[in-house]
């Protein structure tokens, strides 16, 4: 049995796709979710490229057998441009909402982080300074630019910053290991998300990804 705990966790981090900017402008596709052999929701995600901005949304949604007793839906945005090689985030927005909360996160880019709101407002003082996050991107962007040949990308997603490492299997999949990893709105430093494995074939996006957390592993399957 999964706890709500971890699958916030994990949605947290749900955010995953790979793209080649030599493909065509459109892309969308479909994932099913589950967790020991449970399946617990769906996954869409679409992206659009047009010369030099890009678009893209991710969708999803509770389902399978535990749906009656926890339900959760999201959205996440992203919008930026695209310059030598590097997608740079300008506005990114995430919705989520389960049976006992909504929350919004707001954030806008240019080279720094512009602007970071949250609904509820946060009450507790930010541990970074949130001004001085250079080249900083939300963590759709992270996966754009690592998946599209970067090492590594540092990310925000207005509750933690972190970077994204990437490495490979013997068998060419792509692992991205989570490191430097801090809590804006709190003192600890505790991170249960240990890796993110793409398993890939001869289409764009991955055939199959892994979540590692540290006691479980979520499965998206392309449907």
């Amino acid at each position: 049995m999964f706890t709500r705990l971890c699958l916030n966790k994990f949605l947290v981090f749900f955010i995953i796709f790979v793209i080649n900017t030599s493909y065509a402008n459109n892309f969308s596709a479909e994932y099913k979710v589950s967790t020991t052999g449970i399946k617990i929701g769906n996954f869409s995600w679409s992206l659009n490229i047009n010369d030099n901005i890009y678009q893209t949304e991710i969708n999803l949604k509770n389902s399978g057998i535990f749906s009656p007793l926890y339900k959760f839906e999201g959205s996440y945005l992203s919008t930026g441009v695209i310059e030598n090689n590097i997608f740079k985030t300008q506005n990114y927005k995430q919705f989520w909402k389960t049976n006992k909360k909504t929350k919004i996160v707001k954030m806008s880019f240019d080279d720094y982080l512009i602007e970071l709101k949250q609904e509820p407002i946060e009450e507790e003082i930010a541990r970074v300074d949130l001004e001085e996050l250079y080249l900083y991107f939300d963590p759709i962007t992270s996966f754009i630019n690592i998946l599209n040949g970067a090492n590594e990308a540092k990310t925000i997603d207005g509750r933690r910053i972190y970077t994204l490492k990437q490495n490979k299997s013997e068998d060419g999949n792509i692992i991205l290991e989570i490191e430097d990893y801090v809590n804006i709105w709190a003192d600890h430093k505790r991170n249960d998300l240990k890796k993110i494995e793409f398993l890939v074939k001869d289409d764009l996006l991955p055939y199959e990804i892994l979540i590692h957390f540290k006691k479980r592993v979520f499965k998206l399957e392309r449907i």
